[in-house]
């Protein structure tokens, strides 16, 4: 199924084949429309076009105005309309009377000069005059056929391109995506109940294992626009081979523009944090941190100062050891101006 999914994806990727198929499709569209939805009708058009019963009851129509009001001109009129069928459609009117007067139609073949004879046409049977139309009625039938063979058709092409798109809307889906769609779903930290004064920004994010690239940053600005810094939380160390990466820990990091300082910690696994020589050597990154979930730690600079919460953590499966890495990490980031270090140098310097 997957390998069928890519060839579809790569055929509706390719312009001339996409071309090939949008212009078979409005082939089909423009014959359903032409001979089911919208057909040409005849108007006024010569009675030769008219099936065989229906020059049969023209003629019948023909011969009682005549019987009603002869006018020799306009029967001969009507009868030329008729054309080399004319004397074939008067022999299938006499061998079928219904309720028609068999001298009615004799004065009017006298009328229009009709010279053929009931000899000549006595080699046709009732049933041969019925043969016809009945292989007229066959090829109208395999006219409607081709008519809904076409629709099906369209319907079928229509069908296949919408299961295209509908098949290919839950393969769009990303780790990336789905991460986005948890962080919609948290609830930031209300600091104002916990008697504290409200973050300048809380910023949340989102790791799912698979997105290995995940790297994820935050401005930080003043009220008035003024660039302070940034922070944000990155992959720093995986465990095991193959993909994806199963990650075991954490860079959080923040950086002070007017400090020129980046503070860093490392949020780890159990196992990461448990391993004396995995955690000595990320110990190297910076100061580690056991993640759990609820549990916060500090970022702080001279100016800033965060507050980093894991709001949402899972621990994968698999051949590895047990709660050695992140199927799911959820962590918000909440930044305060570090007004400690302000009232520190207002005191120290004021009285200057």
């Amino acid at each position: 199924m997957d390998k069928l999914r890519e060839s579809l994806e790569n055929i509706f990727e390719n312009p001339p084949i996409m071309g090939a198929i949008g212009l078979v499709i409005g082939l089909l569209l423009g014959l359903v429309y032409a001979w089911v939805i919208d057909p040409t009708e005849f108007i006024d058009a010569d009675i030769s076009y008219l099936r065989e019963d229906l020059k049969v009851e023209y003629l019948r129509m023909a011969i009682d105005s005549y019987a009603f009001a002869p006018n020799n001109a306009l029967a001969k009129t009507r009868w030329d309309r008729l054309g080399e069928e004319g004397s074939h459609i008067l022999a299938m009117i006499e061998s079928d009377l219904g309720t028609m007067k068999p001298s009615d139609i004799q004065v009017f073949s006298d009328a229009v000069g009709n010279t053929a004879t009931p000899v000549e046409l006595e080699g046709q049977t009732e049933g041969d005059a019925t043969a016809e139309p009945a292989e007229e009625s066959s090829s109208a039938g395999i006219g409607s056929l081709f008519k809904w063979g076409l629709l099906i058709t369209f319907l079928l092409a229509g069908a296949l391109v919408l299961r295209y798109i509908t098949a290919k809307r839950p393969t769009s889906r990303t780790p990336a995506s789905d991460a986005q769609d948890f962080t919609e779903s948290l609830v930031t930290t209300d600091y104002t109940e916990r008697g504290e004064e409200p973050p300048m920004h809380q910023f949340t994010t989102t790791y799912v294992l698979g997105d290995n690239l995940f790297d994820d940053s935050f401005s930080i600005e003043s009220a008035a626009g003024e660039f302070l810094g940034e922070c944000g939380i990155g992959i720093s160390e995986s465990i095991g081979v193959g993909e994806p990466k199963r990650v075991t820990a954490f860079e959080v990091w923040l950086f002070d523009q007017n400090d020129i300082t980046t503070i860093t910690k490392v949020l780890m696994s159990g196992h990461a944090y448990g391993d004396e020589v995995i955690r000595v050597e990320l110990e190297k990154k910076g100061e580690p941190v056991l993640a759990k979930t609820g549990s916060e730690f500090i970022l702080e600079t001279k100016n800033l100062r965060i507050i980093a919460r894991v709001m949402d953590m899972v621990y994968g499966e698999g051949p590895l050891p047990e709660d050695s890495f992140f199927e799911r990490m959820a962590l918000e980031l909440s930044i305060w101006r570090n007004t400690q270090v302000d009232s520190f140098a207002d005191d120290e310097f004021g009285d200057f």
